[in-house]
């Protein structure tokens, strides 16, 4: 049995569709029974609840409701990071997760992801002692960032597609702490979930396939991935999105569309009984995690920072907000070499000239011994 989790902050009224869209494009290529694990705010409306919950019901999975209210100690901490309010503390949910849901493992999927195989295969993945499984990123990189974070960039992983094994999580007594020792030493952390998570767990997690989370661009083949589509530019349910047509498909499975479909028009590989709906009683669970959600111990925390830190991509977005400084960056080292360029050229004018001189006065002496 799958256990999956998604997590929601539905404010725009529409992340609880694109979150139905991705149950459905897992519903439509998985036997397995599923547990979905939707963990939200107030935000998440009943209606929204219902609906979920047919959808999942329709298709003979099971779904949990987690209303979530965060730590007090790590609200404090989130708010000095600059960018925790354009992500969203939904996002954070994740960093939580061994003290929402007691199980073994869980599969977390960001609301963005399309799911074109089944879902199993990765769920299957023997993780061992590692804490979690995830793909490394497959965005732009700058090494001064990563530096800057704590972070090693030959081992940063992607945080829209993980496997959780929480009983290691668990078993590492700290890591409440290490995630309130990053908020508050790190506020300038771009992706604040993503971040936190690689400074965490990055010194012992699985390197997945690249097809369990791989970022959606023009050409790419889709067969048997999961497939991404990372970036704020880049969502496959804008109407200008080549991808839209395909979000559109999934959509129809779902009662947003009004009505169930059972597959998707651009993949007929089957034609599985259309599900029965019937009301659904949603039951809601509230979970309120203690000031302290583990026995805090006192620990003396030192981040390892890579000596070699190797170049990999990440996200376009952060490339292009630290544009500005890397071109003062060259424009200080431009200035530089030419700085030193001029000092150069000045001291070869000054050793010329010096030379000069010795040379007349040679030429001064000859000329008064030859008169003498």
């Amino acid at each position: 049995m799958v256990e999956l989790v998604l997590a929601l902050n539905d404010r725009s009224g529409k992340y609880a569709q694109h979150a139905a869209v991705v149950l459905a494009s897992i519903f439509s290529n998985t036997q397995q029974t599923v547990n979905v694990h939707i963990l939200h705010d107030e935000t998440l409306t009943e209606e929204n609840k219902f609906k979920l919950a047919q959808l999942t019901k329709g298709f003979n999975h099971n779904i949990y409701f987690y209303f979530v209210s965060i730590p007090e100690d790590m609200l404090q901490a989130s708010a000095q990071v600059h960018k925790i309010d354009h992500w969203t503390m939904a996002s954070m949910y994740r960093l939580l997760l061994p003290n929402i849901i007691q199980a073994e493992r869980v599969l977390y999927l960001d609301c963005d992801i399309w799911v074109n195989m089944d879902i199993d295969e990765l769920w299957s993945t023997d993780l061992g002692e590692h804490y979690l499984g995830a793909v490394l990123d497959q965005g732009s990189n700058l090494d001064e960032y990563f530096l800057s974070m704590g972070l090693n960039g030959a081992v940063y992983f992607n945080s829209g597609v993980i496997l959780f094994h929480l009983d290691n999580i668990r078993s590492k007594e700290t890591w409440y702490d290490e995630l309130l020792y990053f908020l508050r030493n790190y506020p300038a952390t771009t992706m604040p979930d993503q971040d936190a998570l690689n400074f965490m767990y990055s010194s012992n997690y699985m390197q997945l396939d690249q097809r369990f989370n791989t970022f959606v661009h023009e050409g790419l083949d889709t067969d048997n991935k999961i497939m991404h589509f990372a970036g704020e530019d880049n969502k496959w349910w804008t109407d200008h999105s080549p991808s839209a047509p395909l979000y559109n498909s999934f959509l129809a499975m779902t009662p947003w569309a009004g009505a169930f479909t059972s597959a998707p028009a651009a993949y007929p590989k089957s034609e599985p009984a259309a599900p029965i709906i019937q009301p659904v009683e949603v039951q809601p669970m509230d979970i309120r995690l203690p000031a302290h959600p583990i026995p805090v111990h006192p620990v003396t925390f030192q981040p390892q920072i890579p000596a070699t830190p190797v170049r990999r991509k990440r996200r376009r977005s952060l490339r292009v907000r630290l544009r500005p400084r890397l071109r003062k960056k060259r424009t200080t080292r431009g200035r530089y070499r030419s700085i030193r360029r001029v000092k150069r050229i000045k001291r070869q004018f000054l050793l010329r000239r010096k030379a000069l001189k010795s040379l007349v006065k040679r030429v001064q002496i000859v000329r008064k011994k030859r008169s003498s």
